[in-house]
């Protein structure tokens, strides 16, 4: 093609003619293959067709420093997918620093772009153990690598703030074993949407963890649920932001990011991992399975502690009537011998008084008989009546008054003709 020059007059190409020249150029230029490193952020995969349009980018300090579109033909696609599956990696998709092996191409319609004819997996795999390693030692610098871990679930966790995607189905499977089991414990669940993997799902789901923040009052814990994947569409769950979000979250966090390989760093700082979402919501379901456990224990228990008291206290009151029927008895026993002493004491003391008292009645009836009047009358003495009242004086007599004079042997009636004072 001969050099342009900066004339009006010069000859004018078209624009095929143009397009035509670049490729001749890039072919015989760029002949061969070549190794290249790059950020895959979007996989562009279309399953109709099989092939795949990759968005390559390069940072250097979080800038995009260069950008390309590439390209991977179905067949090329198909045996690169099946190596990241052999060595367990999982699938080709978003968010994965490769080094590839590509050709340089160009088309007339849709321009400059590389084609990747195979991924060195190993590369791969280095890069995410580099993410994770450093990630890991940022952490625990920080002091939060096990932060989370420090905070105290409730003992009947029911409230939770669930980071997903609706349409997962990882989310779909936890969704269904929580419903099946809502009749009987209540579980309240609201979903924060977020992206999940690839360009984009740390961002989104920073943004999550910032919404729950501002409401985390109303939860118990925060539950990030995924469907399966491989290492590379887990690769995000290496990224120190997220990871930090996860060490720092206020409430307990609970992973099932769903995958069979080692544990992504947001599972090693969150409070607890599950493998899937099914094995997270078998967990929840397991916190009141317990607690129903324990209150049917407890009401057991309490139900036979509740019979050996009832128990206890009829024995109580058994051993206490058996104690009291021997004790009455016994004071019974007691208070008729005190009865028959105190009887026998008083009989005793009656008698006592009566022989007393019969000495004392002998005593005077001895002093009666001695001033008995008919004793005094046989000694001489006699007795002087006047109106039939013993005469004490002389002052009570007067001239002309009838006396009656007793004697032992009899009485005379005088008449008084004079008294002598």
């Amino acid at each position: 093609m001969p050099v342009f020059e900066q004339s009006i007059g010069d000859k004018a190409f078209s624009l095929s003619e143009v397009t035509a020249s670049i490729r001749r150029t890039i072919s015989s230029r760029y002949g061969s293959s070549f190794w290249v490193r790059a950020e895959m952020i979007k996989l562009n995969h279309y399953p109709y067709s099989g092939h795949a349009f990759p968005d390559l980018i390069e940072k250097k300090d979080e800038v995009i420093v260069a950008q390309m579109r590439a390209v991977i033909w179905n067949g090329d696609f198909k045996r690169i997918n099946e190596k990241f599956l052999s060595c367990g990696i999982g699938a080709l998709s978003d968010g994965v620093s490769i080094l590839f092996r590509a050709t340089i191409m160009y088309d007339e319609f849709h321009g400059l772009s590389l084609r990747i004819i195979d991924i060195d997996t190993s590369f791969t795999l280095g890069e995410l153990e580099k993410q994770r390693i450093n990630c890991i030692e940022r952490l625990k610098a920080e002091k939060i690598y096990n932060l989370n871990k420090s905070k105290q679930l409730v003992s009947l966790p029911k409230r939770f703030a669930v980071i997903s995607v609706e349409s997962s189905k990882g989310y779909n499977d936890f969704m269904k074993v929580v419903a099946s089991c809502n009749q009987k414990f209540a579980i309240f669940t609201h979903l924060f949407p977020s992206l999940l993997q690839g360009e984009g799902a740390v961002y989104s789901m920073l943004q999550a963890f910032e919404r729950i923040e501002a409401v985390a009052e109303f939860f118990d814990a925060v539950l990030i649920i995924r469907g399966g994947g491989g290492d590379v569409g887990l690769s995000c769950y290496n990224d120190y932001r997220l990871c930090r979000a996860v060490a720092l979250c206020s409430l307990p966090v609970i992973t099932g990011i769903g995958h069979s390989t080692n544990q992504t760093v947001a599972e090693q700082t969150a409070w607890h991992d599950c493998i899937t979402p099914t094995d997270l919501a078998n967990l929840i379901l397991e916190y009141h399975e317990t607690a129903l456990q324990n209150i049917s224990e407890a009401k057991n228990t309490l139900f036979l502690r509740s019979c050996d008291i009832l128990n206890q206290e009829r024995q109580s009151l058994i051993d206490t009537k058996t104690e009291l029927l021997r004790h009455s008895k016994y004071i019974i026993s007691s208070e008729k011998q005190n009865l028959i002493q105190t009887r026998t004491q008083l009989i005793e003391k009656i008698k006592r008084r009566m022989s007393r008292e019969r000495e004392d009645l002998t005593l005077l009836c001895k002093y009666l008989r001695l001033l008995s009047p008919d004793l005094l009358l046989k000694k001489g003495y006699s007795m002087t009546y006047k109106d039939n009242k013993l005469v004490l004086s002389t002052n009570n007599l007067k001239e002309g008054d009838t006396i009656r004079t007793v004697f032992s042997d009899g009485e005379v009636i005088s008449t008084i003709n004079k008294v002598k004072q």
